[in-house]
């Protein structure tokens, strides 16, 4: 993660700030970062006139833009010091969505920052549209996530993004002295649909699984590395497997590697990294990306308008 050098970071004046930029200051103490750029959306313009009845007191000649900057710098400055790393405040109008992907071509940051919050509609939309076209890793920290780092789960497809992924998450765990915990869940298999597969089975599919993870350790070099635990996914949702093994570990971090989307047939197909970027584990999750693979698709979304 220490190529993490420049952060991007969601904010939107709610309580949810508190908590985002202290995780983000517990994280920096672990990967410390050059420059962060704190981002607040404008979604509505209307707005203006609503903060100037509540703020009376504001000179007038003072602007929207310069209002929530001072608020926000306000907030950043209780966790973040001159003696820390370079900070960027920026404000803009729009879509959110549309205007984060944005600032994202524009600022070419590593990582993406954004608060998770739950139960509000259209959260898990936003988080997925973001996940989708991103070029950048992602990070969403949730409403309850905790300042520690002890436990981190890396969910696995055998897939060159897993394995880059696992190599993060080893770098990451072997700085604070974390557990890991990998998983890797299959299909329910149809021909056994609707009773459960036997015992046999299961044991069967097992050593399958075993060689299969034997090949991917040795294929990408990753060392010595915990064993898999293998989930069968037997009600269409592989997120909800995740979450329970999230539960039984007690993770602080779920660690997840994004494939690269070079065509409008992988762009459709339901990948892992996009479903977990809308379900609401209650941890933070990191969706790492390479950006070199993903950057095509941001700047193709962005042509198009």
């Amino acid at each position: 993660m220490n190529s993490f050098k420049h952060w991007m970071v969601g904010l939107d004046l709610t309580n949810m700030d508190g908590l985002v930029l202290g995780y983000l200051y517990f994280l920096s103490g672990i990967h410390e970062p050059e420059h962060l750029t704190f981002i607040h959306v404008i979604e509505d313009e209307g707005i203006s006139e609503e903060l100037n009845e509540l703020f009376p007191e504001v000179e007038k000649s003072k602007s929207l833009e310069s209002i929530i900057r001072e608020e926000l710098k306000k907030k950043v400055d209780q966790h973040f010091d001159a003696e820390g790393p370079h900070v960027n405040i920026i404000v803009r109008d729009g879509d959110t969505s549309e205007t984060l992907l944005s600032a994202l071509n524009e600022f070419d940051p590593d990582l993406l920052v954004l608060g998770k919050k739950t139960g509000y509609e259209g959260e898990g939309v936003l988080a997925r549209k973001i996940t989708k076209y991103a070029h950048c890793s992602l990070l969403f920290v949730a409403e309850n996530s905790q300042y520690k780092l002890e436990n981190l789960h890396v969910p696995i497809t055998f897939s060159k993004a897993s394995a880059r992924a696992l190599k993060r998450a080893q770098k990451m765990s072997g700085a604070v002295g974390a557990d890991l915990h990998l998983q890797h869940v299959y299909n329910y298999p149809t021909q056994f649909f609707p009773y459960i597969p036997s015992e046999k089975y299961s044991e069967r599919m097992n050593e399958h699984l075993n060689k299969k993870f034997e090949k991917f350790k040795k294929k990408y070099d990753l060392g010595d590395i915990p064993d898999c635990v293998f989930t069968v996914n037997k009600d269409g949702k592989e997120a909800d497997q995740i979450y329970d093994l999230t539960l039984r570990t007690r993770a602080d971090l779920i660690m997840v590697g994004a494939k690269s989307k070079t065509s409008a047939a992988a762009l459709l197909t339901d990948e892992m990294a996009d479903n977990l970027a809308e379900y609401h584990f209650g941890v933070p999750v990191l969706i790492y990306k390479e950006k070199e693979e993903h950057i095509g698709l941001l700047k193709s979304l962005l042509d198009k308008d």
